[in-house]
């Protein structure tokens, strides 16, 4: 189908919304497989890990976004969609690389039994983060189908992964070395997917400029994960094994509304890159807002209501200190995703205010949390959830003033979404 014809389909990013809705629920069915596999403590000390990971892995959005971005402003240049390649490689090589080498005391320092699941988890990053770059070639060519794919492969084979540590009894390490084979699984779907873009590039355009453009989004993301995901890295190194594991599970509950309604952060990047007028910017902005922080308020009315269920469906009888916390999460999570939705649209825009913004506050946090609330895990709640709500305030106080720079395709765009007014 020409990509003009595919671009004005409606509701064409609805089909991403469905696939990452059901790669979420995927998410969370791995998550209750690994913790009443684990237990508590063992789980802590996975959830710790595996936040360290996602942390690494930030490259791997940013890959998405920039390549992605780099086609909506350049007229869809296949030649940048080959630049990302390389790049991405190395990068996860490096981060692999250093992550290895430090590998005992990252052991140490989150109290895992075998050095073994670090490397693991490292040897994960480089198909990660070429898989991002895979990703962002078919982001910025809203090929919506084949991108929902990748996302249910990555979160299906996680599954798996999953129910072979449960029907063998895997420890942590071997758990790691089942995501490790998922990820390379889904490499593999990404490229056959992407295959065809990438056979017909062209010669690669000023790849210095995308490197500028790949370091600035990943110092944006990394500042977006340290602010979403290092709450659970500090639980588990001011609080016991077992109040840090009920507390990595409540905070699944957060990630489900944050990872859950990304896909409305990922449209809004093609529909925000080039747009033409201000108005439908904002437009776009507030909808897609608005949108997010429905879906998270159900998320939050689901916990309050069935907290006791949702624990025993998850983790089991031995995850019950987590209950309480589940509505906060929720709530806490919906902030996350209005954040992400300010975020991706300032690096649609080379608008890097809230990068700053997310970053001061993720040090806030840390610091609070290290500081002085670090008793309890309601005492660490408390503490992300006040920075979330600053920064989710900061941002939408900057949307009515942003002005953009005209571009190509995004009026289009947008409309094709149902993101803005007519």
């Amino acid at each position: 189908m020409p990509t003009r014809a595919r671009r004005v389909l409606p509701f064409a990013g609805l089909t991403l919304g469905v696939a990452m809705g059901l790669a979420n629920v995927m998410s969370y069915v791995f998550v209750a497989l690994v913790s009443s596999t684990l237990g508590p403590a063992d789980f802590g000390g996975f959830s710790a890990l595996n936040t360290y990971g996602v942390l690494l892995a930030m490259p791997a959005g940013a890959f998405q976004v920039v390549v992605a971005r780099r086609q909506t402003t350049t007229d869809r240049e296949v030649g940048s969609q080959v630049t990302g390649l390389l790049p991405a490689l190395a990068v996860g090589c490096t981060l692999a690389a250093a992550t290895i080498a430090v590998s005992p005391l990252i052991r140490d320092g989150l109290r895992l039994d075998s050095a073994w699941s670090v490397v693991w988890m490292a040897l994960m990053l480089p198909p990660m983060t070429v898989t991002g770059a895979l990703q962002g070639v078919l982001l910025g060519r809203e090929s919506y189908g084949r991108l929902s794919t990748v996302y249910l492969v990555t979160a299906a084979t996680r599954v798996v992964a999953a129910l072979a540590a449960t029907g063998l009894d895997f420890t942590v390490a071997r758990v790691f070395a089942s995501i490790f084979t998922a990820s390379l699984v889904t490499l593999v779907v990404a490229l056959v997917l992407t295959r065809a873009d990438l056979s017909t590039g062209r010669a690669v355009p000023r790849p210095l400029v995308l490197l500028a453009d790949l370091v600035r989004s990943n110092i944006a993301l990394a500042g977006l994960m340290a602010l979403s995901s290092l709450d659970v890295v500090l639980a588990r190194s001011v609080l016991g094994d077992h109040d840090s594991g009920a507390y990595a599970l409540a905070a699944l509950f957060g990630k489900v509304v944050f990872w859950g309604t990304q896909f409305v952060a990922l449209a809004v990047v093609p529909s925000v890159a080039g747009a033409d007028e201000g108005g439908h910017v904002r437009a776009t902005l507030h909808r897609s807002a608005a949108g997010v922080l429905a879906i998270g308020l159900v998320v939050a009315l689901g916990c309050a209501v069935l907290p006791g269920p949702l624990v025993a469906i998850t983790g089991g009888s031995a995850f019950v200190d987590a209950e309480p916390l589940l509505v906060w999460f929720a709530l806490i999570g919906t902030l996350w995703a209005v954040i992400q939705v300010w975020l991706f649209a300032g690096m649609s825009r080379d608008d890097h205010v809230m990068t700053l913004v997310v970053w001061v506050a993720a040090g806030v946090q840390s610091a609070l949390v290290l500081l002085w609330l670090h008793d309890s895990p309601a005492q660490v709640l408390t503490a992300v959830g006040v920075t979330a709500a600053i920064v989710a305030l900061v941002g939408l106080l900057r949307v009515p003033g942003d002005e953009v720079t005209p571009g190509p395709g995004s009026a289009e765009t947008s409309e094709a979404l149902g993101l803005t007014r007519e």
